[in-house]
């Protein structure tokens, strides 16, 4: 009987300890990396990523379109490509360079293809807050798992860290 009591003690705190970890992701933004190529000779931001050199940003705020102000971001965004043509208000030092471009989003930018990644030509505008704007032949992705515009293979998991919670807690019901 005290075991059955002791488990259930043990999961009324799992639950607990969940929902509280799930309220508190749930009212903020999604962590992501933000950094843009500065330099295409000496870049942080390209891959192989370090998040050493580009802190991870927590509970990231961005624009939404036809909105003012900041709201909490849904989205991480990683685009590469290669500058393929600039416009004529934008620096031409940038042609041909590799651009890594690392950030949060509130509107899915990929919901016209209905797709979470996309290769092609892209267009920025008011990169590096230049005037102009820029085209580029590459890679666009859109994730909503904290820090996923990392690298393509990185994954994290909220049932990852739950299990792992749970995992530990388990232990520690059975060393007294």
């Amino acid at each position: 009987m005290q075991l059955y009591v002791s488990i259930n003690k043990w999961l009324i705190s799992i639950v607990l300890q969940c929902s509280l970890v799930i309220k508190l992701a749930s009212s903020q933004g999604i962590s992501c990396f933000q950094c843009m190529t500065t330099d295409p000779n000496n870049d942080s931001c390209q891959d192989p990523f370090s998040s050493l050199l580009n802190p991870i940003q927590t509970n990231c705020q961005a624009t939404s379109v036809g909105k003012n102000g900041t709201f909490p971001a849904r989205f991480c965004v990683k685009i590469v490509g290669r500058v393929t043509s600039v416009d004529s208000d934008a620096n031409a030092s940038y042609l041909n360079a590799i651009i890594y471009y690392r950030s949060c989003l509130v509107d899915n930018i990929m919901d016209s293809t209905k797709a979470l990644e996309s290769s092609g030509n892209f267009r920025l505008k008011g990169f590096q807050s230049m005037t102009g704007s820029i085209r580029l032949q590459g890679y666009m992705g859109l994730c909503s798992i904290d820090g996923c515009n990392r690298a393509r293979e990185f994954t994290s998991s909220l049932s990852v860290i739950i299990f792992v919670l749970f995992f530990m807690k388990f232990i520690s019901a059975f060393e007294y």
